[in-house]
């Protein structure tokens, strides 16, 4: 008695240890930097609890097909990224083309500050001198422009500069939705006759190659993830069917072990 509890415990482990051995081998995520693991175990459990798997086989098209699932979503996001990207990139552009000299104020204090001479004004004077320039004062101009004679740079290169940093500002806080930003950037697309869905079109031949080889790499991908979700359809049609062909002879057995007489007793 006690050697077959031994042995009941001892299976017990065995199969224990083999489920564990099992889920960490199909378990294991192929993510990229920065993706999610906690999201993709959620989707291989979802995919796990909806086929029911039965064996080692069902394991192998369940741990495939939650692959190919994540890498579809992955180059889904990837062509949503590029979009965003081109979108951003054309905004700004068009901020840098479209941005008065005076809203650039503060980064062309901060560029002038950064030249010997520059650093010596007074904050008061520094943007006092960045308004007069954004208004091409002649006077103001000059000044800058001696300010920067140790260079070869001009007034004109530190208003690009600081045209071309207002804008980058401008448009990340765009994308963080400060309210300031977007009424700002609506509004000069709105004067220009513009949007962001025409920016994004004029931008869009640049990388049209790349979006359309991740269409198709994406299209590959949901195939392969379709077929195995086909073959595991099979696999339980022709597992249904072998049970089938199967439970007429089981059923038979049973009668027969219902229809014997147990010792000591007469069969009715």
């Amino acid at each position: 008695m006690h050697t077959r509890v031994r042995s009941v415990k001892t299976s017990k482990s065995k199969s224990m240890a083999l489920a564990s051995a099992r889920w960490t081998l199909f378990d294991q995520p192929h993510l990229l930097d920065g993706e999610d693991a906690a999201v993709y175990q959620e989707l291989l459990a979802r995919i796990r609890a909806a086929v029911r798997p039965v064996d080692i086989i069902d394991h192998i098209f369940i741990s495939d097909i939650a692959t190919l699932e994540w890498e579809v979503l992955r180059w889904r996001r990837l062509k949503v990224s590029m979009l965003r990207g081109l979108g951003l990139a054309a905004l700004e552009a068009f901020l840098r083309a479209k941005l008065d000299d005076h809203l650039c104020v503060d980064r062309f204090v901060s560029l002038l500050r950064e030249f010997p001479e520059g650093k010596s004004l007074p904050e008061d004077q520094a943007q006092t001198l960045a308004r007069e320039c954004a208004r091409n004062e002649p006077a103001a101009v000059d000044k800058v422009n001696k300010i920067l004679k140790p260079t070869s740079l001009d007034v004109d290169d530190i208003l690009d500069g600081a045209k071309r940093l207002t804008a980058r500002d401008l448009m990340q806080q765009y994308v963080r939705r400060e309210a300031a930003a977007v009424t700002l950037v609506d509004e000069l697309l709105a004067q220009a006759g513009t949007s962001m869905d025409a920016l994004l079109v004029n931008k869009l031949p640049e990388k049209l190659d790349n979006i359309e080889r991740i269409e198709r790499l994406t299209a590959d991908a949901e195939q392969r993830r379709n077929a195995g979700l086909h073959e595991i359809d099979r696999r339980r049609s022709l597992l249904g069917e072998a049970l089938r062909r199967t439970l007429p002879e089981v059923e038979g057995e049973f009668e027969v072990i219902e229809a014997t007489p147990a010792k000591g007793e007469k069969a009715v």
